[in-house]
C-alpha cells in the first residue's frame, strides 16, 4: 500500500488504539464527530486567527466571540507585537525524505499546522492555542519544531510553546538545529509502526476507559463499554 500522510493527531489516535485509527483513517468506517468542547475549541482558534490577520469583522461577532477577544484579544497583539514575520493557521508539510511538498500533495508524509508561526531570522516561535486542560504532550512539540526546521533552513533555534488559554499558562520548549537529528530520531521509529502496521493491514485493539468515547464504540468487538457516562 502507498504510504497515508500521517499528523501529530493520527500518530496520537494510533498509539492510544490501532484498531480506532483503523475505523477512523484506514477503513473510514467511522467519523469522528468531535464533542462540544472540540467545536468550541475551533471556534475559539478561528476569531484568534482572523483577529491576528486583522481580517476579523467585530461588528458581526456574537456574545461568545466578543468575551474571546476581550480575553484573549491582548496575547494576539503581544504576539503581533514581536519582530519577525507572523503566520497564521500555518501548514507545513514534507515528504519521505523530509523535504517541504505542497499540504495537498500526494507525496505529503507529514503535516502539522502552527496555529502562529513568528519567523526572525535565525529564530523562530510556534505557538499552539489549547482550550483544553493542562497536560504534557512533548511529542507535539518536537514535531513542530522539527517541521520549522524542515521549512526553514535559515532557523537555527526554535521555542515552541503550548499556550493554555483558559487557565493563564504557557508551556515552553526549545530546540536547537544542531540536535534537529537527535530529535527525528526519536520521532522516524513512530511514524515508522504506523506505516508498518498499515502496510501489515492488522490493527490491534486496546480497550482502555477511553471506550465510550471513541467513534467506533459500536462496532468495535473489544470495546469496554460498561458503566458508559
Amino acid at each position: 500500500m502507498s504510504h497515508m500522510s500521517l499528523s501529530y493527531s493520527r500518530l496520537s489516535t494510533f498509539e492510544q488504539c490501532p484498531a480506532k485509527f483503523d475505523y477512523l483513517y484506514v477503513t473510514k468506517a467511522v467519523q469522528d464527530q468531535g464533542s462540544e468542547a472540540s467545536e468550541y475549541g475551533n471556534r475559539v482558534h478561528e476569531v484568534l486567527e482572523l483577529y491576528g490577520k486583522g481580517e476579523l469583522d467585530q461588528a458581526t461577532l456574537g456574545l461568545e466571540g466578543k468575551q474571546t477577544i476581550k480575553r484573549w484579544g491582548p496575547l494576539v497583539d503581544t504576539i503581533n507585537a514581536k519582530k519577525g514575520e507572523k503566520l497564521y493557521e500555518f501548514q507545513m508539510a514534507v515528504d519521505k525524505n523530509l523535504q517541504p511538498c505542497d499540504w495537498f500533495s500526494r507525496d505529503a508524509y507529514i503535516r502539522s499546522i502552527a496555529d502562529v508561526l513568528v519567523v526572525d531570522g535565525k529564530r523562530a516561535y510556534c505557538l499552539d492555542y489549547k482550550t483544553g486542560k493542562v497536560k504534557e504532550n512533548p511529542t507535539q512539540l518536537q514535531l513542530f519544531a522539527s517541521m520549522v526546521f524542515w521549512h526553514y533552513p535559515e532557523v537555527e533555534e526554535v521555542r515552541t510553546s503550548f499556550i493554555w488559554l483558559k487557565f493563564d499558562q504557557v508551556t515552553n520548549a526549545t530546540y536547537q538545529r544542531k540536535y534537529m537529528s537527535a530529535l527525528w530520531d526519536g520521532l522516524k521509529p513512530r511514524f515508522e509502526a504506523v506505516q508498518e502496521t498499515i502496510d501489515l493491514g492488522v490493527f490491534e485493539t486496546k480497550p482502555s476507559g477511553l471506550c465510550p468515547w471513541c467513534p467506533a464504540r459500536d462496532i468495535c468487538p473489544d470495546a469496554r463499554l460498561r458503566g458508559r457516562r
